[in-house]
């Protein structure tokens, strides 16, 4: 079951990185490679939140409290980021690159103070 775990927090993390850092690298300004970089941004997305929901089956396993909830919350933020950059894309790409920015930046900081909720 350990590996199981380290696994998927590997794929989490990794997934997570490349997303949140691609996303807030892109909000200052469009660049040639926004539109290429944009089906690598959703592939990421989709295995953090993929790594991220086997994580919650594995590790929280319908625990309640305020770290689960914390976590909860912060995993609204990241479906809700994946579908402001899925939606924005073509009409405004960088405006959804800077509204998901807020939202994962949210995420992160969710996951980060999640063992310390009270």
């Amino acid at each position: 079951m350990a590996i199981v775990v380290m696994i998927l927090l590997s794929v989490h993390a990794l997934a997570g990185v490349f997303w949140v850092g691609s996303t807030l690298a892109l909000t200052h300004s469009y660049f040639e490679i926004t539109p290429k970089l944009f089906r690598a941004q959703m592939v990421a997305a989709a295995l953090a939140i993929a790594a991220g929901l086997a994580l919650w089956g594995v590790v929280i396993r319908g625990a309640q409290g305020p770290m689960a909830n914390t976590l909860a919350v912060g995993a609204l933020f990241a479906v809700i980021a994946a579908g402001v950059q899925g939606g924005m894309h073509r009409r405004n790409p960088v405006r959804g690159q800077r509204i998901a920015a807020v939202l994962l930046s949210a995420t992160v900081v969710c996951m980060v103070i999640s063992p310390y909720v009270r």
